[in-house]
């Protein structure tokens, strides 16, 4: 299997953004016979649902910052959600599971919600399903950007040994 170290530039929806939401990096497992299509829509989702959970994160940090003994639950699944979602699983070779990021994000709406005691709706914890464009994502590696209609070992050859890094970003648009 392929190794791909993913670092991804998305643009944040916040106002005031902060260097971890605008470049997440995670590691991905692939066959280097894979589609660049299919790949681009895994790496992006998961770049997405990495994205969210580190905003979700910081947005529940602020909202709690005056009290945060009185939410130990709360500050418990964000911790956890934090460390799986961040940068340092790259050092640790640990590869980030788009289910995991999923159920990591259930758990911060649930204990959000009985901290708060409020319902995840209320707190606008929902995600806008806008946000995932894949039609419109761009992979680049070694300087070039890959044709959504080739497999990956168009680039790189058939070994499955590889480790690379892959960027992905959407381009800019006017």
């Amino acid at each position: 299997m392929v190794v791909l170290h993913v670092k991804s530039t998305f643009s944040s929806p916040s106002p005031s953004p902060s260097p971890e939401e605008e470049e997440t990096e995670f590691l991905h497992e692939c066959a280097a016979t894979a589609a660049v299509a299919g790949l681009a829509a895994a790496l992006a989702g998961t770049a997405g649902l990495q994205a969210r959970v580190l905003s979700l994160c910081r947005r529940l940090r602020e909202r709690c910052a005056d009290a945060p003994a009185a939410y130990g639950e709360l500050e418990r699944a964000l911790s956890e959600a934090e460390a799986y979602a961040s940068k340092v699983q790259v050092r640790h070779n640990k590869f980030l599971s788009p289910r995991a990021l999923r159920e990591h994000i259930k758990n911060i709406e649930k204990a959000a919600a009985n901290a708060l005691e409020e319902s995840s709706e209320a707190l606008c914890l929902q995600h806008p399903k806008s946000d995932e464009k894949h039609d419109t994502i761009q992979l680049w590696w070694a300087g070039k950007e890959l044709a959504m209609d080739k497999k990956l070992s168009d680039y790189i050859g058939t070994n499955d040994k590889t480790k690379i890094v892959i960027r992905l970003s959407l381009p800019n648009e006017a």
